[in-house]
C-alpha cells in the first residue's frame, strides 16, 4: 500500500515540513511547490492520493481540487483528495466542497496523515479497479452486441440484421433490377400494454404479432424485429408498381384484426404499417433515408387505418 503514487501539495511555509519523515513512508511520493506544479505533475501521471494544504498559491486547495476531478473526469481515474487547514464551516456545507474534497484534518492534527493518506489509497485503489472492470465489460457488451443478429425475443432478426438485408437486396437491386421495399409494421400500444400488464405480457404479444407476420409473408422475405414494438420486413419486387398499398393490404389487415391472446386475457392490437420502395434508377437509394421514411408515417397509418407508402422516385 505504501508504494501507490501519492502527491503532496505544498504552500509558502509549508506545515508539511514537519512531517516529511512520515511521508517518506509513501515511496512513490511526489512533491509540488503550489498548484500549477501539481497539476502539471497530475496531467503526466495521475495519483491515488493527493495530499494538499489549503493555500498553495495560485489558488486555494478547494479550487486545485476542483481542477483534479476535471483530470479525473477526462482519464476515468479517481483521486482521493486530502485537505489540510482551517476550514469555514460555512463552506465545508457546501456541496460543491463535498463533490471535490474526501478528507479534511486541521493542522493540529497532521499526525493522522498517514492514516488518512492509507484509507484515502485503499479506497481509490478499489474505485480504480472497480472502474477499468466496468469498461472492460461494457466493451464487451458492445462487441457480442455488434456481432449478435438475433433478437431473444422472437428469435427473429434484429436492427442489425434488418439493415444488413436491407443494404444486401439494395445492392441486389442496382445489378439485377426491380424494386427494394422495406415495410415497417408497429404494434403501436405495445408501450401501453407494457404498462399496463408488465414486460412478459407486452414480449406474449410481440411473440403472437411476429408468428402471425410470418405466416402472412413468402418465404423469401425478410422478417425482423427492428426495435420495441416494430417489426421491419425487406422484400424485393419485380417493378416498383408491386410496391403499393393493395399490394400489403392483405398483410395488414391480416395482422391487425387477428385476436391475440396473453396470459393476462385478450389483447386488442394497434397496427400501423408504412412502406418505402425505390429502384435504382436515380443511384442506389439510401439505407438510413429508406429508414426514415418507412417510419415516419406510422402514427398517420394508425390513424387512418391505411397502409402509408412513399416511393423513392428519380428526380
Amino acid at each position: 500500500m505504501f508504494d501507490l503514487p501519492v502527491v503532496i501539495v505544498k504552500g509558502g511555509n509549508s506545515i508539511l515540513d514537519f512531517f516529511d519523515d512520515d511521508l517518506m513512508k509513501f515511496s512513490n511520493n511526489r512533491v509540488c511547490f503550489g498548484a500549477v506544479n501539481a497539476l502539471q505533475v497530475l496531467e503526466a501521471s495521475p495519483a491515488n492520493v493527493v495530499i494538499t494544504e489549503m493555500d498553495v498559491g495560485e489558488m486555494t486547495g478547494v479550487e486545485l481540487a476542483e481542477a483534479i476531478r476535471d483530470i479525473d473526469e477526462e482519464r476515468n481515474h479517481f483521486t482521493y483528495i486530502i485537505l489540510i487547514g482551517a476550514i469555514n464551516h460555512e463552506r465545508v456545507q457546501q456541496d460543491d466542497f463535498h463533490r471535490v474534497i474526501d478528507a479534511v484534518t486541521g493542522t493540529k492534527r497532521v499526525d493522522v496523515m498517514e492514516h488518512l493518506a492509507l484509507a484515502g489509497g485503499r479506497i481509490s485503489q478499489k474505485i480504480n479497479a472497480l472502474s477499468t472492470s466496468n469498461d472492460s465489460l461494457k466493451h464487451l457488451c458492445n462487441d457480442l452486441r455488434k456481432g449478435q443478429l438475433l433478437d431473444p425475443l422472437t428469435g427473429l432478426g434484429n436492427r442489425e440484421f434488418a439493415e444488413q438485408s436491407l443494404n444486401d437486396t439494395i445492392r441486389q437491386v442496382e445489378s439485377r433490377g426491380g424494386a427494394v421495399c422495406l415495410v415497417m409494421i408497429s404494434v403501436h400500444n405495445y408501450e401501453e400494454v407494457k404498462e399496463t400488464y408488465d414486460t412478459s405480457i407486452a414480449g406474449e404479444l410481440v411473440v403472437n404479432v411476429s408468428e402471425r407476420i410470418q405466416n402472412l409473408v413468402r418465404p423469401l422475405d425478410v422478417v425482423t424485429y427492428f426495435s420495441p414494438g416494430l417489426f421491419a420486413l425487406v422484400l424485393m419486387q419485380p417493378s416498383i408498381e408491386q410496391c403499393t398499398a393493395e399490394c400489403y393490404t392483405r398483410i395488414f389487415d391480416g395482422v391487425r384484426l387477428k385476436t391475440y391472446t396473453t396470459t393476462a386475457g385478450y389483447q386488442p392490437v394497434s397496427i400501423g404499417m408504412s412502406i418505402c420502395a425505390a429502384t435504382a434508377d436515380a443511384g442506389a437509394p439510401s439505407l438510413e433515408n429508406m429508414i426514415k421514411l418507412a417510419t415516419k408515417e406510422l402514427d398517420e397509418s394508425v390513424r387512418t387505418e391505411s397502409v402509408m407508402v412513399h416511393h423513392i422516385k428519380p428526380e
